[in-house]
């Protein structure tokens, strides 16, 4: 059994304590298996302070006393070559052959057995390598929240290149919400704090800081009724992976600074390497966006684009076509994405934009407000464009939820 040492567990009490630490699975949501779970104790420093514990891998025997999951010896561990302050990391690295643990396919580090309170924070650094963290449409788990049996009640998951939260929906506990957190920033770290009221009621909320600003401010239940509170847990969990195979077959993500405190905690004490924005920046009633489509030769727009829309250069009177996002007058930049059909009939991604003024158009504009075509021409074929958001200048902020639309073009 594979463990962490260098625990400093921050509470009132002084001097040396004995913490219980149970380990955990997350079990394939199809199967809403119980497991019962191995405990372990560990031996940890408590000090003044308001964090309950923070892991900074800076010790002299690190990966002990903390259970983790994962089946092979690159499964956890930690590495002197990265790290997000100080020298060290951990690094959790999954292969879609590795053999199933716990039921599961994964990689993961259980820091807590159970949440102390029911007003938490939450924190963590975490670093997706290029070559080591590719784009796949299938989602997992990167840190979740789970009850005593069954799925998370909340986890903070990755699919496309993007992060989202999935919480249960407050309409039928067999079903989820997601939350669009904004796109994977590769080869950087990336710094994500949560201040989180666990409950399984209308009074549960869930606040999210990403590099200092905030993302998230979502109010309604984040626990299923009847399991009490959550244990925490970090590292991959890649559920499908245990029964078929993805776009990918590696995960390799690292992480540092694993902090938790109860409600005496705040936000300064867990946002290291950001400039926090303590005034805030989630744009919580964003207008309904749509896109349209535009003649970028005469600056003028056409027709809505709904999804199946055929486009007809004869009838748009140009082969000058681009897509303009009709976005909240909040935003302060989009980004596109946009696919061509290929004849194995996947969509190869073919141009990608960030767009950071109005008027936010699928190849951009002159910085003057006209509708700039540059010289990309579209050819006749089945097109997807995904579309998001952003409250700020370097899409980071992420406004509303991703629109997507396939349109062909004559």
């Amino acid at each position: 059994m594979k463990s962490i040492t260098n625990l400093t567990c921050r509470g009132i009490l002084a001097g040396i304590t004995t913490v219980l630490f149970a380990s955990s699975c997350q079990l394939d949501e199809s199967q809403q298996l119980d497991i019962q779970e191995s405990t372990e104790i560990a031996e940890v420093t408590t000090q003044l302070s308001g964090l309950l514990f923070e892991e900074d891998f800076e010790g002299d025997n690190p990966l002990y006393g903390v259970h983790t999951q994962g089946a092979e010896d690159y499964s956890v561990r930690v590495v002197s070559w990265r790290s997000f302050q100080g020298k060290k990391c951990a690094m959790f690295r999954l292969k879609s052959s590795d053999e199933m643990v716990a039921n599961g396919t994964r990689s993961e580090l259980l820091v807590n057995n159970g949440a102390p309170s029911s007003n938490m924070w939450y924190s963590f650094a975490v670093y997706f390598p290029e070559g080591g963290y590719e784009y796949d449409r299938a989602n997992e788990s990167i840190s979740q929240w789970r009850q005593s049996s069954g799925g998370p009640s909340l986890s903070l998951r990755t699919s496309k290149d993007d992060l989202y939260l999935r919480v249960v929906s407050p309409h039928n506990e067999n079903k989820w919400e997601t939350i669009n957190m904004g796109p994977i920033i590769k080869d950087e770290w990336t710094e994500l704090a949560f201040r989180i009221h666990h409950s399984s009621g209308s009074e549960g909320s869930i606040e999210v800081w990403r590099n200092g600003n905030k993302v998230v401010n979502y109010q309604g239940p984040n626990l299923f009724k009847g399991q009490g509170l959550p244990h925490w847990k970090v590292g991959i969990y890649k559920s499908i992976w245990n029964y078929t195979e993805t776009d990918t077959d590696l995960r390799s993500l690292y992480m540092d600074n694993i902090r938790y405190g109860d409600q005496n905690t705040s936000i300064t004490d867990l946002v290291t390497g950001s400039m926090l924005n303590l005034a805030g920046t989630v744009i919580s009633d964003p207008k309904e966006p749509k896109l349209i489509i535009a003649n970028a030769d005469t600056e003028t727009l056409w027709e809505d684009l709904h999804p199946g829309k055929i486009v007809y250069f004869s009838r748009l009177g140009t082969e000058k076509f681009s897509i303009y996002a009709d976005v909240d007058e909040r935003v302060k930049s989009v980004r596109f994405d946009l696919h061509r059909l290929n004849g194995n009939g996947k969509y190869d991604l073919i141009h990608s934009l960030m767009d950071g003024g109005f008027p936010f158009l699928l190849f951009g504009d002159d910085g003057k407000g006209n509708f700039y075509y540059g010289n990309a021409f579209l050819e006749s074929g089945k097109y997807r464009v995904d579309v998001a958001a952003f409250a700020d200048e370097k899409g980071v902020i992420p406004v509303g939820d991703k629109m997507s639309s396939t349109f062909k073009i004559y």
